[in-house]
């Protein structure tokens, strides 16, 4: 049990910092007495996933058809419908003649905050695609609770200082999630995605909160007609019924901030689904919009208006337009298309996507919020990249540039691209992307054609996409695509070595830049004029990255070698393995040696160096750099020393730099979500959990649109949106998507890197293993097999009981650490198999060994 004690949070002046040099107004912070572990945070539901009781249960359930006629459909019990009725709540949207072979029947059904549309024949439904829109009355602007007096605004200038929300929630009785953390501040509003994966950027729509298009119509009159012909795709010529004014010139409908919801059809397909509600005339309208495969492909939109029950005195009722109703009904509209179009069209798209993920890796949790995001950030950023050519922007905006060049280059995009399919099973369908840029973007010296145009990026890559390359081997064992590229791979890794054997005949072995590799560690910070090895100071984490990405692959070789008895992999592998022990013993060295020479303000904090010669520096200097990129990349390198690593977090935390787990810069409370996944590679690793889980949903909270999963470069927190600040700082970027991607991988199924050990559930929170709560993960990827496996949280009324049903097929060499983490936090008892310890149930090799399937029983 954690001993119980008064922890500070916010009401009177701190001592924060006094130890360490700060002054009284910067360590000044508010603070209240709240006893540890004791209370609980204020929460506000999460109406992306929220049902009310028994409405889950009345989505599932569409309506039975047995004979379908023309305009009209007969359900089972004999009743008929014609196109706009209803039975049970499911409205008959259309009949569509052929869909498939078939005609098809779509229904329709809202409840309080979630909806469903149905694709139904008289063999059964054919198509369910789940929607976060429910009835528009609801939509709201996201609510703040924050009893404690703990409320998360943006402040101007900030003065560094305590994580004192970050503390709030983990210090509190309950872990980390949507409901405690959102509840502290204003979300992020972003612009919402239309796009599909052969249109690419040029092709794709935004959609504003109202569901404006960011776009202009192309027309050539727009320059000096643009209030007649204005954007490309504007609800309020569709709904006349809500405009106001003069009947001869109506205005446009007013949206009220925040009375808006903004969603993706399916909770991750790249369709737009927004409601936008107006609390004062009590209507409002809901916008969905899908694009087609096809590079020449035009979205097409349907709105579903809800007109007010009572038009108020300003509103003009427009019987005289097409499509005028009476006030009170629901009207549907549709744009560039009819309804069959829509139809169709969305039920090819979801069909696509949904069996993209469901064929490949199959995940159940109880946060479908969470796993919505981790979807939605790889079908983003597939629908970004223009075919196989890479981006570095989501959708149009500043960091697009066409043909490719600086940014859309940009190998920390890419790399993580690629990393995020692999984590989901998708290798294969990845495959091509590795394989295109190493053929197209890579140099005949081994660089990055990145680094030739406006930019020098950090030399570290070169390690990240041997991992790369070393993973899609380990998930999909083909030997002839790990062939192809590595003519390509020997290029890039004489690249860095050519670096590091500079160092080793420059500088003596006592120095500590001896066998170090010298390089830019950002972009930002590169020069291609200046791009010598005493450009820049000789950072670690580009030594760290090119050990572990030599590590991987010399391992990938030998294992490749080994496998097809292929006497020149194995040969090639082992040599490679030489280079990176011995790049291992010199940083080793250099890390000790300026360890060793720190000042003693350093030393006293435990702060490591961030480069060589780092040693003078008061344990509150971080820079903006240092802080999002350099230790980030240290992180996810996993040097392996964990005092390390902890140091670096330290760091962060005593210049004040963080905010609900996440970076921020000094001056300005921005958060560079780009890099986050840095952050969360270091807190995985961790013993305890909960800091994982707090900047996993602090970022899906603050850096990103909680519905839309718009996601900037960078973001100021919180309450940002489009358009405020630097336009490349608010434009939404492949990294920044995929932390969801990433961290919920993580958060189920983590692989060491240097000991076989795989983690099943290692950052699930508490609240998921209450009884009736269920994990299922099938065809989880990992380089000793494929795993799948069920947790049940058992009904029972005496202390708490689990069922683990793990598969484990192929799955060998490893020792699995399944993590379990009761609600009371009280340690496990027992466990039918394996070694229980307070969170988890180790299961050696040899435990498994003989089996293909294993159940685990725990209490």
């Amino acid at each position: 049990m954690e001993r119980i004690g008064t922890i500070p949070i916010l009401g009177a002046t701190s001592t924060w910092g006094t130890e360490i040099g700060l002054t009284a107004t910067q360590a000044a912070r508010p603070r209240t007495a709240l006893e540890r572990g004791r209370y609980h945070p204020g929460r506000i539901p999460n109406e992306y996933n929220l049902f009310l009781p028994g409405e889950r249960e009345a989505l599932k359930n569409s309506p039975r058809v047995v004979e379908m006629g023309i305009g009209r459909v007969t359900c089972q019990g004999g009743k008929h419908l014609q196109v706009g009725e209803s039975i049970d709540g499911w409205r008959l949207l259309i009949i569509l003649p052929w869909l498939n072979g078939e005609a098809t029947a779509v229904f329709e059904k809202h409840v309080t905050h979630q909806g469903a549309i149905a694709y139904v024949t008289p063999k059964g439904e054919v198509a369910h695609i789940p929607k976060r829109i429910g009835e528009l009355s609801s939509i709201r602007p996201r609510p703040i609770n924050t009893p404690d007096g703990v409320r998360f605004e943006r402040p101007w200038p900030y003065v560094p200082g305590p994580d004192v929300w970050g503390e709030y929630i983990l210090n509190s009785a309950e872990d980390p999630c949507y409901e405690n953390v959102a509840a502290l501040g204003l979300e992020m509003i972003g612009w919402t995605l239309v796009g599909n994966e052969e249109g690419g950027v040029e092709k794709s729509l935004w959609l504003e909160a109202d569901g404006t298009s960011r776009q202009m119509n192309a027309d050539p009159q727009l320059a000096w007609a643009p209030d007649h012909i204005g954007r490309l795709f504007d609800p309020s010529h569709f709904v006349p019924e809500l405009y106001r004014g003069y009947s001869s010139y109506p205005a446009h409908y007013t949206y009220e901030a925040g009375y808006s919801k903004r969603t993706l059809l399916g909770g991750y397909a790249p369709a737009a689904d927004i409601g936008v509600w107006n609390p004062n005339a009590k209507a409002g309208y809901e916008i969905m919009m899908v694009m087609a495969p096809g590079a020449e492909s035009r979205p097409i939109a349907r709105l579903r208006v809800v007109l007010p029950p009572h038009p108020p005195n300003n509103l003009v009722t427009r019987s005289d337009h097409e499509g005028g109703g009476t006030p009170g009904e629901q009207v549907e509209k549709y744009w560039n298309g009819s309804a069959e179009d829509f139809f169709s069209t969305l039920a090819g798209v979801w069909t696509k996507w949904h069996h993209f993920f469901e064929d490949r890796m199959k995940v159940e949790i109880p946060d479908e919020w969470l796993l919505d995001a981790a979807r939605a950030g790889i079908v983003l950023s597939r629908c970004s990249y223009r075919g196989l050519e890479p981006t570095y922007q989501i959708g149009e905006g500043a960091y697009t540039k066409i043909p490719e060049r600086s940014h859309a280059l940009f190998p920390v995009a890419h790399y993580e691209f690629v990393w995020a399919h692999q984590l989901w099973n998708l290798t294969d369908e990845v495959e091509p992307y590795f394989q295109h840029y190493l053929d197209h973007f890579i140099l005949p010296d081994g660089n990055f054609l990145y680094n030739t145009q406006d930019q020098v990026e950090a030399p570290l890559n070169v390690g990240v996409f041997l991992e790369d390359s070393a993973r899609t081997y380990d998930y999909n064992r083909d030997l002839e695509a790990l062939r192809k590229r590595l003519p390509i791979l020997r290029r890039m890794i004489d690249y860095v070595l050519r670096r590091c054997r500079y160092t080793k005949s420059t500088f003596p072995a006592d120095d500590p830049r001896h066998g170090l590799i010298w390089g830019s560690a950002e972009a930002d910070n590169g020069d291609p004029a200046d791009d010598f090895p005493e450009s820049h100071v000789y950072y670690y984490e580009n030594a760290s990255w090119i050990w572990r990405g030599l590590k991987e692959h010399s391992r990938c070789l030998q294992r490749a070698g080994a496998e097809h008895q292929d006497s020149e992999l194995s040969r090639e592998g082992a040599e490679v393995a030489q280079i990176a022990a011995a790049m291992r013993t010199d940083v080793e060295r250099s890390l000790n040696k300026t360890l060793a020479d720190r000042n003693p303000e350093m030393k006293k904090a435990n702060i490591p160096p961030i480069f060589a010669f780092d040693t003078d520096r008061k344990p509150t200097e971080l820079t903006s750099y240092e802080n999002h990129r350099y230790i980030s990349d240290w992180w996810l390198s996993d040097w392996g020393n964990p005092e390390i690593d902890e140091g670096h977090f330290r760091h962060r935390a005593l210049a004040g730099l963080q905010i609900l787990g996440m970076n921020v810069v000094q001056d300005y409370p921005i958060t560079a979500g780009f890099m986050e996944h840095g952050t969360l590679a270091g807190r995985i690793r961790q013993d305890d959990y909960r800091p994982f889980l707090l900047t996993l949903y602090g970022n899906m909270c603050y850096a990103m649109d909680s519905g839309n999963r718009y996601a900037p470069e960078d973001s100021l927190i919180p309450g940002n949106f489009p358009g405020e600040g630097n336009p490349y700082a608010w434009s939404a970027v492949v990294n920044s998507e995929l932390q969801p991607t990433l961290g919920l991988r993580w958060l189920l199924c983590y692989e060491e890197h240097d000991q076989d050990v795989v983690h099943l559930q290692k950052a699930a929170p508490r609240h998921w293993f209450n009884p009736g709560e269920r994990i299922s993960v099938q065809g989880c990827p990992t380089r000793f097999g494929s795993i799948s496996w069920v947790t049940e949280s058992l009904p029972t009324s005496q202390s708490p009981r689990w069922r683990v049903e793990i598969e484990i097929g192929d799955f060998k060499g490893a020792t699995l650490a399944v993590h379990i983490h009761p609600a009371d936090g009280q340690p496990l008892k027992s466990a039918s198999v394996g070694e229980v310890r307070a969170d988890r149930v180790i299961l050696t090799p040899e435990a498994l060994a003989g089996k293909t399937k294993i159940t685990l029983e725990v209490s």
